[in-house]
């Protein structure tokens, strides 16, 4: 399976260069289709204008369940959104109660609308309070191939999830607010390292830190700096004048 780091640069560039919904859509098909994804939705309801009945969405279901999923009312009886709007934790949708009859009901048209067999939703708050947001994939795997999968494709969706909602926000709440004060000088010398085509071992060795450390300061920087992966991170700093 592709990771993270494998992300294509460029597409990552161009989303920032050119960023609108229609982008923004575009990216969301890439990694579903980069990680062999059923499908992805990405809902805010907390934007200026919006609200759990009409959230902003970036997404890939087919349109028609969208619109019957609205006209059923789903949205106020779906466990995904009720218990993620409160969660701060990955929820894997088969853990999901679906006692109620109209749940199981929703799960079984979501299944016959090609919605995917599996599920999984990243809960995203910040940057300021009140502004939450839900990030949830879905594959077709079967519950053995799921299993397998789930724990490493958590990790990088919990990164897509806040890169997602960090380019949504640009987009309809304000600009980025990137503090290059931030970035510490040891987060800034892994960049420098990162930048040369070291490896954490590598880095670990030149900064005399453990490459769980390494690993620290690199994804704190990536944070900082509104970027995806390292070698995103990496082209950021450049640009921004931290690193040559």
């Amino acid at each position: 399976m592709q990771g993270l780091e494998d992300v294509d640069i460029r597409t990552l560039l161009q989303l920032e260069t050119d960023l609108s919904d229609e982008t923004l859509d575009g990216f969301i098909e890439y990694i579903r289709h980069h990680y062999g994804l059923a499908n992805i939705a990405y809902l805010c309801p907390s934007f200026r204008g919006r609200s759990v009945a009409d959230p902003f969405m970036a997404l890939t279901y087919r349109e028609e369940w969208v619109e019957h999923y609205k006209d059923e009312g789903y949205g106020l009886i779906d466990p995904v959104h009720n218990i993620g709007a409160r969660s701060v934790l990955p929820l894997d949708w088969a853990r999901l109660p679906r006692a109620e009859k109209k749940v199981q009901r929703m799960f079984g048209e979501a299944a016959d609308a090609g919605v995917g067999r599996q599920g999984l939703t990243i809960p995203v708050r910040g940057p300021t309070n009140g502004l939450w947001a839900l990030f949830s994939v879905t594959s077709d795997e079967a519950d053995t191939e799921w299993a397998r999968r789930r724990f490493e494709l958590t990790k990088d969706m919990v990164h897509i999830a806040h890169y997602v909602h960090q380019r949504a926000y640009k987009l309809h709440a304000k600009e980025d607010e990137i503090d290059l004060n931030a970035i510490t000088k040891r987060e800034i010398e892994a960049l420098e390292w990162s930048a040369e085509g070291k490896s954490l071992a590598d880095i670990s060795i030149l900064m005399r830190i453990s490459v769980e450390t390494v690993k620290a300061h690199l994804d704190s920087a990536r944070y900082k700096l509104c970027a995806l992966n390292r070698v995103h991170a990496v082209t950021k700093a450049i640009r921004a004048g931290l690193i040559r």
